[in-house]
């Protein structure tokens, strides 16, 4: 009977310590004497959440884009057919450029700075190359107008395959179309004729698998591979599906979800299905999938309508925990329109608004589980705004306006803003601090104060005014201002605005305008938007990396005019408006991957 040293080339190691966690570790068995523990580093294959589709849809583009970091999500349909694109970052997602024509069930191959969208329903040839920014519509594929076409490739070396259409008659097609970057030749045909396939790979080393066959909504788990000018059979997949979609190689593809299995991932190796433990969180069908790695990919938007969940698939040493957002101790007093300052596990909230009132004194501090009261302020109030830490903090403005600094149980008066206003914005220290935004708009919508520990004086305006944004930066020298409304009190913005000390400078709006949204962040590179009023109130988190706004996990309830602190991976929103006042915390906590070992058991 061999050894272990023989199979593996190396030995069971005895170490008083796990030895350092990363890839040279892989596979390599050791004892942990001081735990007395067998131990390995292996690969575990899971799915993750990740940031939604700003625009939840079914039936995109089918043809895996991009990789797991850079992936596009191209046309679809949520009732009408769109032309909407989004771009996919490692975290979340951003607008891009909008297709000419509205369509759904489209063949795609590319990357996200080139692409291309074949086909679609309503049934038609049209085609269109997407060059990161914009669509333009090139020349069409000669044979027959289809919907719900597959395809892999890059843009100078592409096809889309197969494809389906009911008139006159129901019927699937066997058809591809190999693509140069700028004129379409016919290529193979496939040996099961079939539309809604998974597909991936390269021109010349493409894979299908899945569809549908005749007659319509009947599921194939045929596979087939391609090597630039035929098709060849090859194994079929464990469970027959359609509306599945895969990511990866020829040699190693994942495909998940569909019809009649929306959970179910299958692995290929190159001459092996195997069904996988890793299901999908939400199960799913019409969907699509990025990836150009059968250990890194990613799922997004699909049916029933309404998804726009993404999922990330990883077969690594690395355990990943996803971004997400998480409840955290009830506020003790329900509240709207109050200031927060501090921490994640040291906020503070101050006044607000709670109907009864209608305005109030009441502080309360957080230590990252549960709330409790703190001293009051002299003077009741709502819609102020706070700068600092829980125990060194500054609270300005409101209705009616009052200036306050705060030790960690004495208030003490501070003189006061050159204009008083209400629903503006704070960020800064005690002795550094800044004053944006505000009510009335339009008179003191745009006005910008700083504070120096002793006084506050008038600074550069922003470029738009406005009340009830959100701010998240560095210091009173390096912010970012988002979100917010102006006059009419309907007109809701996502307009952003960066500060550097002495201007203002409009970059990259928010995916979503929205007024009364909480903030978060300690750097103009890395900012947290979450909730407001649309209207309705909203869920969607967005996260600002310096150059974009991005899709970031939703939180649990939806809300506005709330209060928010902390850092974009360590983030707190709490109170707000339901539509009864909130209590509820919610506590948001940033990605990580982490290589973890697995304890072996023995006997």
């Amino acid at each position: 009977m061999a050894n272990y040293s023989d199979i593996k080339g190396y030995r069971v190691k005895y170490l008083s310590s796990d030895p350092t966690l990363n890839t040279s570790t892989e596979g390599q068995v050791w004892y942990n004497s001081t735990s007395g523990t067998l131990k390995a580093l292996v690969k575990v294959a899971a799915w993750s959440s990740s940031g939604p589709l700003g625009t939840a849809r079914y039936a995109l583009a089918k043809g895996t884009t991009g990789t797991q970091n850079s992936a596009l999500a191209a046309f679809g349909r949520l009732g009408p057919a769109t032309g909407a694109t989004e771009e996919y970052n490692g975290s979340g997602w951003t607008a891009g450029g909008t297709a000419n024509t509205a369509r759904y069930g489209v063949g795609g191959f590319g990357t996200t700075s080139a692409f291309v969208g074949a086909g679609g329903n309503p049934v038609q040839q049209t085609v269109e190359e997407y060059n990161g920014t914009s669509w333009t519509t090139v020349t069409s594929f000669p044979t027959t107008a289809r919907s719900y076409l597959s395809g892999f490739g890059i843009e100078s070396a592409g096809a889309v395959f197969g494809g389906g259409s009911a008139t006159p008659v129901d019927t699937v097609f066997d058809l591809t179309e190999e693509y140069n970057g700028s004129a379409w030749t016919a290529g193979g045909t496939l040996n099961t004729g079939r539309s809604r396939a998974a597909s991936t790979g390269t021109l010349t080393a493409g894979i299908a698998a899945t569809g549908t066959i005749l007659p319509f909504s009947t599921a194939s788990g045929a596979a087939e591979e391609y090597n630039g000018t035929s098709w060849t059979s090859t194994t079929s997949m464990n469970t027959a599906r359609y509306n599945a979609d895969g990511f990866g190689t020829q040699t190693a593809m994942v495909v998940a979800g569909g019809t009649p299995s929306p959970t179910a991932t299958e692995t290929w190796d190159g001459s092996t299905w195997t069904t996988s433990t890793a299901t999908l969180g939400t199960g799913r069908n019409a969907h699509s999938a990025g990836g150009d790695s059968g250990s890194a990919g990613l799922v997004f938007g699909g049916n029933p309508p309404g998804i726009g969940n993404t999922e990330e698939y990883n077969n690594s040493i690395n355990s990943v925990t996803a971004a997400t957002w998480a409840s955290g101790g009830n506020l003790l007093n329900a509240n709207s329109y109050n200031a927060m300052a501090g921490t994640q596990t040291a906020a503070i909230s101050m006044a607000g608004f709670d109907g009864v009132g209608p305005t109030t004194d009441r502080v309360e501090e957080y230590n990252g589980a549960s709330w409790s009261a703190g001293t009051a302020l002299p003077t009741a109030t709502y819609g102020g705004a706070g700068a600092g830490t829980q125990t060194a903090t500054l609270y300005f403005g409101g209705g009616p306006a009052i200036h306050f600094s705060y030790d960690g149980a004495t208030w003490t008066s501070i003189n006061p803003l050159t204009s008083a206003r209400t629903y503006l914005s704070g960020l800064g220290t005690q002795t550094a601090a800044i004053a944006v935004g505000g009510a009335p708009v339009p008179t003191d919508g745009n006005k910008v104060e700083e504070y120096d520990g002793t006084s506050f004086t008038a600074s550069t305006p922003l470029n738009l005014g406005r009340r009830v944004g959100a701010i998240g930066g560095a210091s009173s020298s390096s912010a970012l201002f988002f979100g917010g409304n102006q006059s009419p009190p309907t007109a809701r913005t996502g307009a952003t605005e960066e500060w550097n000390g002495s201007t203002w400078t409009t970059v990259n709006p928010m995916i979503t305008p929205r007024l009364g949204l909480g903030g978060a962040g300690v750097s103009v590179s890395a900012a947290l938007a979450f909730n407001g009023s649309v209207p309705p109130n909203t869920t969607a988190t967005e996260s600002y990396d310096g150059s974009n706004w991005s899709t970031a996990p939703n939180m649990a309830t939806g809300r506005s005019n709330l209060g928010g602190c902390g850092s974009q991976t360590a983030a707190i929103g709490a109170a707000g408006y339901v539509g009864p006042y909130s209590t509820a915390t919610e506590e948001f906590t940033g990605g990580t991957e982490t290589a973890t070992a697995s304890t072996l058991t023995t006997s």
